[in-house]
């Protein structure tokens, strides 16, 4: 069970497969179980604005095919004892980004599918519930439907958005068997007090037991780094979102943007 969990937010888009539970939605509704948490699942069946009489009736069957396919799954995850509720917005895909990081306020975590596109609307999904929701994030990448947190990987830079990261997590990695505080050396200086030591202090004083690892930077990559290190059996890693500002947008940066593009397993995010 994991504590202080009680309700989960999945999203589809257009990407997913209507038919088919995408990696997101199964994924989400085995976190959902584990947690004994709520379910929501907020399908964007349209992604863009579609104006001729033909088109406007095929996005309408579309809508409907959705919808009824969510239903299954809702009363499928009931009889698992997960209690679930999905709706399907008929709306453009703009106006769903803006309702679903609102929702995303409403709920303990939000679960995506990965979008590798950086200009795909499934990224730009990720990135407003990441930056504008509050809440933390999983992002989900192909192959995977079960929810597992017995090894994770943390990625620790002494970062505000690292501390919030592994602050959000503590749920998980009360309950992981193994968990690795991984900072990485050599592509920028680390901060002297927030270490990795004290965070394994800190969450020593929750109960968790964690060990130390330091990697040297490999070709000035660190997002490639942290993949390397993540593919040795790791079920997850924990991180911060980093973006910055510029001109009032707030813009993800490098480690976070490459991660969100090529991860091999879920990421678990704050900002």
């Amino acid at each position: 069970m994991l504590q202080n969990v009680k309700d989960v937010l999945i999203g589809r888009h257009s990407g997913s497969e209507p038919t088919k539970e995408a990696g997101a939605t199964a994924f989400g509704m085995s976190f959902a179980l584990r947690a004994g948490a709520h379910a929501t699942i907020e399908s964007a069946s349209l992604s863009l604005r579609l104006h001729s009489i033909w088109t406007t009736d095929h996005a309408a069957d579309l809508v409907a095919t959705e919808s009824r396919s969510l239903q299954a799954l809702a009363k499928a995850a009931a009889k698992a004892g997960i209690e679930c509720i999905a709706h399907t917005p008929d709306r453009d895909f703009d106006a769903f980004l803006g309702s679903f990081v609102v929702q995303a306020r409403l709920h303990d975590v939000t679960i995506l599918d990965a979008e590798p596109r950086a200009l795909a609307n499934g990224r730009r999904l990720i990135e407003g519930s990441l930056t504008q929701s509050g809440r933390p994030l999983i992002v989900v990448p192909p192959g995977y439907t079960e929810f597992a947190n017995k090894n994770i990987l943390v990625a620790w830079d002494g970062s505000a958005a690292a501390a919030r990261a592994v602050n959000d997590a503590l749920p998980l990695l009360r309950t992981a068997a193994n968990v690795h505080v991984v900072s990485v050396t050599g592509e920028k200086i680390l901060p002297a007090l927030a270490t990795q030591a004290g965070l394994i202090s800190h969450l020593g004083c929750h109960g968790i037991w964690a060990v130390e690892r330091r990697l040297a930077v490999r070709n000035g990559d660190v997002a490639q780094t942290l993949r390397d290190a993540a593919r040795d059996q790791t079920d997850l890693i924990i991180m911060g979102g980093i973006a910055h500002g510029r001109v009032r947008d707030l813009i993800l940066g490098g480690v976070t943007q490459s991660l969100l593009s090529d991860s091999p397993i879920p990421l678990f995010m704050s900002h």
